[in-house]
């Protein structure tokens, strides 16, 4: 591999950046349906596929795992009765849905996306709108919505609310996701279902990440928003209290506390009705508090929960649905360390292959995940709709990893128990990560100190508080590789994470944080930015993740799964890869 090139700082990175990882828990994917029965509609991804599997670590609890073509529904939905879910986001006391300060399970449970993606795959269909098209060179997209959606205060959705909250999304000072949306220049509304989105430049990512934001009323809002000059526009600060959200959604707000919500069926709801009559939902930021709560029966989905959580419950009745999700976790070589006597140390793909080769994916993946993990799994690219199953890490080889150092001249010359170089320098790596990255990814990391020794390799893990993680990343550049464990957007956003142009020391808008530099791969970014075929997207991001798998980018550790609890009386749980949990209105109370 050669080293990093410089080049000069590319515009789109002003255009296309990055949104930050503390929302990535606020995904805003799409609504996942099925049809179900009582008159409701039938909706595209009726097909299931989970299994129930028996296994003695859990006794009191059935696991039902992604992957088979059955499910546990548990017959004919029974009409009424009350949902309970938590809130982990505490503050309800701003409600702009375009920043995404207030619990996700809120947004979704009252408000629609403009396309849904399917709970598994991620693929986008129709769902506010029935239907869009791509001009050929994919600057413009239109949309026809459907016709017969109303909002919880009975007016009828028009393409006037999609090119008002599309332009909030972009707009707003406080939106969250703003860099989704500043390459749309400009909306035409041709119609009053009909809508024209013209863009400075082709994106990739318009169909997966723009498109699939919740849609508001224009009506509530316009009026706040108009209330400030251009530039300085917010929905922020608007009076909740005397005017609830409206929404088109499967519930209606009804009553809004500051410690919970209190939602009612809607009974106009376009795609059918929900089972249940009401949805609480209450605030619990405590983990533990939450999961004594299901064990209790106070609530009845827990998500999202770990493993050592579930050993706490192996004997509570109930189901463990586990699913794929959209997390990631892996270490990235830095192949240009000032503070290295041989700075460019990664230069050798045979040492980056010893290390690797060291890892003992297998025993981490049991002892902290109890199994709920693709361990093995390669790269970053965890999109079900960019799936490459064959992309994996190697299975553990201490052997081969000693004889890959020895050949590069790494040796313990000293007998003690550690390499050294030809003059005695030995191989001691520092990786950083930030203090509050989740305790089952320290924990992982923690390991790899054991598993590197086994090779002769040191390693010191460092934990920084994000101020000092920060400095070292984007300034100092001082150490061997740098750790992170995220959740994905649904389309491919890590454009920056390995693109050259992105290279941190060169790009004060890039992310690249190793100076990691293939043309191969560079190319397959472009093609995946720059197109929007899906299919042309995931061959350039398969292309990418095989590259970075054999021209090694880092120490793969794998994409954890996602768990949910279901109290034993709760039927019609399907998780949506985005948010496990979105699928409220299928839910339904057996009447015991």
């Amino acid at each position: 591999m050669a080293q990093a090139r410089t080049r000069p700082v590319f515009s789109r990175a002003a255009l296309v950046r990055r949104t930050a990882a503390a929302v990535c828990s606020f995904l805003v994917g799409l609504w996942c349906t099925r049809k179900v029965a009582h008159g409701q509609r039938a909706v595209p991804g009726a097909d299931s596929s989970f299994q129930v599997v028996a296994t003695p670590k859990t006794a009191g609890l059935e696991i039902i795992r992604q992957g088979a073509n059955s499910e546990k529904l548990g017959g004919e939905p029974t009409l009424g009765g009350t949902l309970r879910l938590f809130l982990r986001q505490p503050d309800l006391s701003d409600l702009n849905p375009a920043a995404f300060r207030h619990d996700f399970q809120l947004t979704v449970s009252y408000l629609d996306p403009l396309v849904w993606l399917d709970p598994e795959s991620l693929e986008p269909g129709p769902w506010l709108a029935e239907s869009w098209e791509w001009s050929p060179d994919g600057m413009r997209i239109s949309y026809v919505l459907r016709a017969d959606v109303l909002w919880h205060d009975g007016e009828l959705l028009t393409a006037d609310d999609v090119a008002f909250s599309l332009t909030v999304y972009r707009d707003d000072l406080d939106s969250a996701v703003r860099n989704f949306f500043v390459l749309m220049d400009s909306i035409e509304v041709t119609g009053s279902h009909t809508l024209t989105v013209y863009l400075a430049a082709p994106d990739g990512g318009w169909g997966l990440n723009a498109s699939s934001q919740p849609i508001f009323q224009r009506r509530q809002y316009l009026e706040q928003w108009e209330s400030r000059p251009v530039g300085q526009r917010t929905l922020h600060g608007f009076d909740w209290s005397t005017s609830l959200p409206v929404g088109t959604g499967p519930w209606e707000i009804r009553d809004l506390e500051t410690d919970r919500v209190n939602l009612r069926r809607n009974p106009l709801y376009w795609a059918g009705p929900a089972n249940a009559d009401k949805l609480e939902l209450r605030v619990e930021t405590d983990g533990a508090a939450r999961l004594s709560a299901w064990v209790r029966g106070e609530v009845d989905l827990l998500w999202p929960v770990v493993a050592a959580d579930v050993r706490q419950v192996s004997n509570v009745p109930g189901e463990l649905y586990v699913a794929d999700g959209l997390d990631v976790m892996f270490a990235a070589f830095n192949f240009q360390n000032p503070l290295r006597p041989a700075p460019g140390v990664f230069a050798d793909l045979r040492l980056r292959q010893a290390l690797t080769l060291a890892v003992d994916r297998r025993g981490y993946a049991e002892e902290l995940f109890d199994g709920y993990i693709d361990v093995l799994a390669a790269g970053t690219i965890a999109q079900p709709w960019a799936s490459d199953p064959s992309m994996t890490s190697p299975r553990r080889n201490v052997a081969e990893a000693k004889r890959l150092l020895a050949e590069i001249g790494w040796e313990d010359r000293n007998g003690d128990g550690f390499v050294e170089d030809f003059i005695g320098f030995p191989l001691s790596l520092q990786l950083i990560v930030r203090n509050d990255a989740a305790a089952e990814f320290l924990a992982v990391l923690e390991r790899l100190v054991d598993d590197l020794a086994e090779i002769g390799v040191g390693l010191a893990v460092r934990r920084l508080n994000p101020d000092v993680f920060r400095e070292r990343w984007v300034f100092g550049h001082d150490f061997d590789l740098i750790a992170y464990s995220y959740t994905l957007y649904p389309g491919f956003t890590d454009f920056d994470l390995y693109g050259s142009l992105w290279d941190i020391r060169i790009n004060p808008q890039g992310w690249n944080p190793g100076g990691y530099s293939n043309s191969i791969v560079d190319t397959a970014i472009d093609e995946a930015l720059f197109s929007v075929d899906l299919d042309i997207q995931r061959a350039a991001l398969q292309t990418l993740r095989r590259v970075t798998n054999e021209d090694l980018f880092g120490l793969w550790l794998g994409f954890p799964q996602e768990l949910t609890l279901v109290r034993p009386d709760i039927h019609g749980f399907r998780p949506h890869t985005v948010w496990q949990t979105w699928d409220s209105r299928l839910l339904w109370r057996s009447p015991s």
